[in-house]
């Protein structure tokens, strides 16, 4: 029996979180396009994203595209349960069987470029960058998702940004 999802286990399997203001959970997210072996776009090209349900039971689950950064959409699928549901659309969507090994910062890839991800990690000025003392509350949680283009677009709204 599959055991549900929790903030914890998308962690463990490479999704990464964000939230706004006023959001009362985090989203997680994990990018697929680089698992997708046809490579007609790119890895932001589609995700799935997950929120907790609030009072439903279960997770939210949305699939996500972001052609070229700019145009985000997003398609309510249904609520997910347990981890094997995720499992599961994931390894639809992708053709790939799950493997959380492949999950590198916040994105699904084949085996194959998952591979060259770890070797090129290992550069040393991968090594340097990532030894490096995190200053901003930001880079202290790997867990957490680089700026998508609602970050940009919130930060206008506020007056924070031109």
């Amino acid at each position: 029996m599959s055991e549900p999802i929790t903030a914890e286990w998308l962690k463990s399997v490479g999704f990464r979180w964000h939230q706004f203001d006023r959001q009362p959970d985090k989203h997680w997210l994990l990018w697929l396009g680089g698992a997708i072996e046809d490579r007609m776009g790119d890895y932001e090209d589609l995700g799935i994203e997950l929120a907790p349900g609030g009072y439903h039971s279960g997770w939210y689950c949305w699939l996500r595209a972001d052609t070229s950064g700019r145009y985000h959409r997003f398609l309510h699928v249904r609520h997910l349960h347990t981890t094997a549901d995720v499992e599961q659309l994931v390894a639809a969507l992708t053709g790939q069987s799950w493997d959380p090994n492949n999950h590198l910062h916040g994105s699904a890839h084949t085996p194959k470029r998952a591979e060259w991800l770890r070797r090129d990690m290992e550069r040393l000025d991968h090594r340097i960058r990532e030894g490096n003392h995190k200053w901003a509350e930001v880079e202290k949680d790997d867990s957490r998702g680089r700026a998508l283009p609602e970050h940009m677009q919130a930060a206008i709204n506020g007056g924070l940004a031109k």
